[in-house]
């Protein structure tokens, strides 16, 4: 049984968070990347996804950045939901598209430099969600550009920061035990606070052999307190990448 923390974002609680999105940009990503095509419905569901995900992250985390390196990368991610309202038009002008596809590489190896510049677990989140916007935008465009050196060691880049997060920033998780416990009775609750302060909860209680609720399963709880954290997305797209 699982049981949500309070105060958690409205995207939270309806059920949609943050890191699902990215996982799906970032998987679509890295099957252009490895067919060296895009095809027309790949961008159509890419643009989507990058433009919703990043209104999402300036809704929900613009706005509580950690310090001033966060809040630089996620000003440029922003910066690239709004060309992304118009990559069509980009996809069409081989210099434009070039220009662009350079233009969030830029922005990209700069959140992964930022990341390793600071120290609050935060701060590496906030920064983490955003390379992982711009990382699959800049292998997606430079594929789709036809601009194919150098592709291998961007998408390395990318392994690697997701690397350092999944490294970095896995949730905490405390257990608090029945203060009178009764012989023959466990009562347990585990809380997980993942980077973003986000938390979940879940309780196992067993009676002699008779589970009525739990094993608490503590992989599965850390992975929903980061639901909204960009170690949940990083775990799931090193998997989905076969890593």
């Amino acid at each position: 049984m699982l049981l949500t923390g309070a105060a958690q974002p409205a995207r939270a609680e309806d059920g949609d968070p943050i890191s699902s999105p990215i996982v799906d940009l970032g998987l679509i990503a890295w099957d252009i990347y490895k067919s060296g095509k895009a095809s027309p419905d790949q961008i159509v569901q890419f643009v989507r996804l990058v433009t919703g995900v990043l209104t999402d992250m300036e809704n929900e985390v613009n706005a509580h950045a950690d310090g001033i390196q966060a809040a630089e990368v996620l000003r440029q991610a922003n910066s690239v939901r709004i060309e992304m309202l118009d990559y069509q038009s980009i996809r069409d002008n081989e210099f434009y598209i070039g220009d662009f596809a350079a233009k969030v590489l830029g922005f990209a190896q700069n959140a992964s430099g930022k990341y390793g510049a600071v120290d609050s677990r935060k701060a590496k989140d906030q920064i983490g969600l955003g390379g992982q916007v711009l990382y699959p935008i800049t292998l997606t465009a430079r594929t789709d550009a036809g601009l194919r050196n150098g592709l291998g060691e961007i998408n390395a880049e990318y392994r690697k920061l997701n690397e350092r997060i999944v490294a970095d920033l896995e949730p905490t998780c405390t257990r608090a035990g029945d203060p009178d416990p009764i012989p023959g009775q466990i009562v347990a609750t585990y809380t997980c606070t993942a980077a973003n302060g986000e938390t979940a909860v879940a309780t196992e209680f067993k009676v002699g052999d008779t589970w009525y609720s739990g094993p608490v399963d503590l992989p599965s709880l850390k992975l929903q307190a980061a639901r909204n954290s960009s170690w949940a997305a990083a775990k799931r797209i090193l998997a989905g990448q076969g890593n």
